[in-house]
């Protein structure tokens, strides 16, 4: 590989690293929470005290719901435990049960447990700010623990009398083997009685975090909509400053997310808009975020229903697109223009398919790299035909260039010439590697992001989506980290050895240089990236370098240009020689 060919990758992984520091979003703080076990529990102990009931300065005609006994239901499905509170009809737990955190104990997905993460807010037509997480509904549920699996489902129903005429009514509908849940609202005798005749269904707090680097995990975290069509993401980078993003039209969803999980609200009928906000405060990696849609009633008529799905589960690309509602473009898999059509249709269905047949993901990524290198072996034969030819012609070209020295555009026309006959193009040796960036840069975001690689093994990495550490040094060393990965180390050297079987064009003191600043510059960059990323870029790299030695054996003389032929002098003394004998 020549020098411009190192000096180029060598910008590929500086933009790279400079990029990844200024494109990092941040991080929420970490909920505990106990694992739980299905248990047939007293109703009284689910109970809290009752509690006394404001004026009606606070809630107007609502000030009479404002004030009751709190009741708890737990619905347990085959995926997560859900607990539901009857003062505000909200969810205040959900625990996954196949996905745990990174200390590999159960965690919640909710990380405003104390008042709940879902409710309705509206401004009553007396000025009256009404979140219905302060209100006290009645319920006919007489489970305080319910176990449900497979195809079997399961409704927990809400009701709330504010005045003769008027109620509101919310049902939870839960199947036995989905993260899909459904949610109705009911508003009996609003029309005209609500400011703007709307209400918002918002998800409050953010999700708890589950990963054990939450500096890296925050680099993922958002709140998001899906509004006419594109992409609306909300990032509290900053401590002690409010973001806020506020838009009407219709929306398809309504999201928060970290770096695995995402709790998304999906309404079934067009919506006024969206509102998004978020804060960080100082200190604290923690964003608190809202997510909300603005829902229309109708002027007229005595009741409003409305049924939204919520999806609160892993960011798993096949589950969360089988929402039928474009909720996978709040993953991130790169531009929209370039790395996500491969991450999208073929690096994810290829995963897909191999581990239908290799439960390994470690093995898949070997596998997934031998193909890759296997597609892009013409390319890279094509590459190092070229850069071996360019070698061979450099006793010719370091010739040309002293004897036109002085004359560029003749220096220019020759070396035309000189490519031409030898049939070879000084750009040979880099196109190829242009042409797989897409495809690599792809694999970078999917392996950043795949939960199908979170928590799963390989030889010595423990998690191939996070650094396969064997060291950690207690303190963090510029550039480099924290601790010491294998993966890294041995790609840098296998970077080395193909730089030094791979023919080059240069030989001076700077090319010796980035025979060793290249590897070096790789292993600082991967020494923080995913396991699996490491060892995708290792086989790669083994795979090449294998590849070079069956190039550098079976290449004969007779695949070299003639050197003798394309000279400069030998030209000129041929065409001497013509026009002497036609004279």
């Amino acid at each position: 590989m020549d020098r411009k060919s190192l000096t180029g990758l060598a910008l590929i992984g500086l933009i790279m690293f400079v990029w990844l520091q200024f494109m990092s979003p941040e991080k929420k703080l970490l909920q505990s929470p106990e694992a739980v076990k299905i248990e047939q529990t007293n109703p009284q102990a689910l109970s809290s005290p009752v509690a006394a009931a404001p004026s009606a300065d606070t809630f107007g005609v609502f000030a009479t719901a404002s004030g009751g006994r709190e009741q708890l239901v737990k619905v347990d499905n085959d995926l997560f435990r859900a607990t539901l509170s009857s003062k505000g009809a909200t969810l205040k737990s959900l625990v996954l049960k196949k996905h745990l955190n990174g200390e590999r104990k159960p965690f919640d997905l909710v990380s405003n447990t104390r008042n709940g993460a879902l409710s309705l807010l509206f401004l009553t037509r007396e000025g009256k700010k009404i979140d219905t997480r302060d209100l006290y509904f009645s319920t006919v549920t007489l489970d305080s623990v319910r176990a449900i699996s497979g195809k079997q489902s399961y409704a927990v129903r809400y009701h709330l009398d504010i005045a003769p005429a008027q109620a509101i009514d919310i049902t939870w509908l839960f199947s036995g083997d989905s993260y899909k849940v459904g949610y109705d609202v009911k508003l009996t005798g609003f029309a005209s009685e609500l400011a703007g005749n709307e209400y918002q269904l918002q998800w409050d707090g953010g999700l708890g975090y589950s990963e054990k680097n939450r500096k890296d995990e925050s680099q993922s975290v958002l709140a998001g909509a899906y509004l006419g069509g594109s992409l609306v993401k909300l990032d509290a980078a900053k401590e002690n400053e409010t973001y806020r993003e506020e838009q009407s039209g219709e929306a398809k969803w309504v999201a928060v997310r970290n770096k695995y999980f995402v709790a998304a609200l999906i309404p079934s009928r067009r919506t006024e808009g969206i509102h998004l906000d978020g804060k960080r405060t100082a200190g604290n990696e923690f964003e608190n975020y809202t997510a909300a849609l603005k829902m229309g009633v109708p002027s007229t008529g005595t009741v409003s229903d409305d049924k939204f799905s919520l999806y609160l589960g892993p960011l798993d690309y096949n589950i969360v697109k089988s929402q039928h509602a474009d909720l996978e473009k709040i993953m991130d898999f790169g531009w929209d223009w370039l790395t996500r059509p491969f991450a999208e249709f073929i690096i994810l269905p290829v995963f897909g398919w191999m581990n239908t047949f290799v439960s390994n993901y470690g093995l898949i990524i070997i596998i997934f790299a031998f193909l890759i290198k296997l597609v892009t072996y013409p390319l890279s034969m094509a590459s190092t035909k070229s850069m071996k030819k360019m070698s061979a012609l450099q006793p010719v070209l370091k010739e040309l260039q002293e004897k036109y020295k002085d004359n560029p555009a003749k220096l220019q026309s020759e070396l035309g010439r000189i490519y031409k006959e030898a049939g070879v193009n000084p750009i040979g040796g880099c196109l190829p590697v242009l042409l797989q960036m897409p495809l690599l840069f792809a694999m970078f975001y999917v392996f950043r992001s795949s939960i199908e690689l979170r928590q799963h093994s390989f030889l010595w990495a423990k998690d191939l989506s996070v650094p396969d550490s064997i060291l950690d040094f207690g303190f963090s060393i510029p550039m480099y980290g924290n601790h010491i990965a294998v993966f890294p180390i041995l790609m840098a050297v296998t970077v080395f050895i193909q730089q030094k079987i791979t023919p080059t064009t240069q030989s001076n003191d700077q090319m010796k240089v980035m025979m060793y600043m290249f590897p070096a510059m790789m292993l600082l960059f991967f020494n923080n990236m995913p396991a699996g990323l490491g060892l995708y870029y290792l086989m790669f790299n083994i795979f090449s370098v294998a590849q070079q030695f069956y190039i550098n054996k079976t290449t004969t003389a007779a695949d070299m240009p003639n050197v003798t032929l394309t000279a400069p002098s030998s030209g000129g003394s041929r065409k001497k020689s013509k026009g002497a004998s036609k004279k």
